[in-house]
């Protein structure tokens, strides 16, 4: 029954899901692992965040753009030109509230920030593991308040990572931390629910935008009926 026991650890993550590390040497450099690992996480996210919103922005530019452009031309329009100036309207307010946002964000800055972090504690660890290999060799003790202090001073130089930086880096690195089955299918749904909530407004303004433009052209009809009675008092 040894065999169903294990599966059943497996499936429902019953043993212990970090590694247990006596030595303080050890502790400090898996912690140091970790920590880089998470803020080049954070690096990548907030990257994909700015080149994302650059993206929405442009799109939603270019359809403030396109629909004076068919309104000015012989294309048989499905909405009225009060509807149409409604939307530009809307477009222009969006384009300007969205790009405000991103100036704030200043997801570019802190994503060089981030990663460059992370390059310090890989530095860092480098020199602890061949501070390690010598004393080991010469026999003298390592300064690992030093180092505390040192990893310490980095890890304030940048902002904190999220959550879901710290659960994809635990899901990333299996031989530090073993979630598994169930836990680990959790953990990868979360990570991954989190991950895109910063992207649900931007594309929903999107899809509105570009199922407004089809509707327009009598492409679909899904805001079609709403603007019926719009059209007919037009």
């Amino acid at each position: 029954m040894c065999w169903l026991e294990n599966f059943f650890c497996w499936v429902f993550s019953l043993n212990p899901v970090e590694a247990e590390v006596a030595d303080p040497v050890q502790k400090l450099l898996n912690s140091m692992r970790i920590t880089s690992k998470c803020r080049y996480n954070a690096s990548v996210r907030l990257k994909r965040q700015s080149q994302f919103s650059f993206l929405s922005t442009t799109l939603l530019s270019l359809g403030l753009i396109l629909i004076p452009l068919l309104q000015n031309s012989d294309i048989n329009l499905q909405f009225p030109p009060k509807v149409l100036n409604m939307l530009q309207i809307f477009l222009a307010v969006a384009v300007l509230v969205y790009s405000v946002i991103i100036g704030t964000a200043r997801f570019e800055t802190r994503s060089s920030a981030l990663n460059e972090c992370g390059d310090k504690i890989k530095d860092l660890i480098r020199n602890l593991r061949r501070e390690v290999a010598e004393s080991q060799a010469s026999g003298m003790s390592i300064d690992l308040a030093k180092y505390n202090q040192r990893y310490d001073d980095i890890s304030t130089d940048a902002e904190n990572h999220t959550r879901v930086d710290f659960m994809l880096a635990c899901l990333d690195m299996k031989a530090d931390y073993k979630h598994t089955g169930l836990m680990r299918l959790y953990m990868y749904g979360k990570s991954a629910f989190l991950y895109c909530v910063p992207y649900v407004i931007p594309v929903l303004l999107l899809v509105t935008e570009v199922t407004f433009v089809s509707d327009m052209l009598a492409m679909t009809k899904v805001f079609t009926p709403l603007l019926q009675p719009t059209a007919q008092g037009a």
